[in-house]
């Protein structure tokens, strides 16, 4: 026996017949995994997205008022993507660390 044909009650069965069927359900499978996948990571980078609009918004406030109303050179933090999403995820603790590490540098 090839492993490819089964005998039952006298008769030779083949496989061949459900290989599309085989091929189509795990396409649907892989499929399905896929999108789940995508759908975990998408909603992480719209959490991502909106934490870091936020966080923008939380170092523009910051820079308004220690830079350009107390005029305190120490405290400006440039807006750029990492530093909006270290605040945006970490808040104020972001900027704080963030401070952290400009007077380290």
């Amino acid at each position: 026996m090839n492993g490819t044909a089964l005998f039952s009650g006298g008769k030779l069965l083949s496989f061949s017949g459900f290989i599309p069927l085989i091929v189509l359900c795990a396409a649907v499978i892989i499929i399905f995994l896929v999108f789940k996948l995508i759908g975990k990571a998408g909603k992480l980078l719209w959490k991502l997205l909106l934490n870091s609009l936020a966080g923008a918004v939380l170092l523009l406030i910051f820079d308004v008022v220690f830079y350009n109303i107390l005029h305190i050179d120490f405290f400006y933090i440039p807006i750029t993507w990492l530093n909006s999403l270290i605040t945006g995820v970490l808040g104020v603790p972001g900027v704080i660390l963030l401070l952290i590490i400009k007077a380290v540098l």
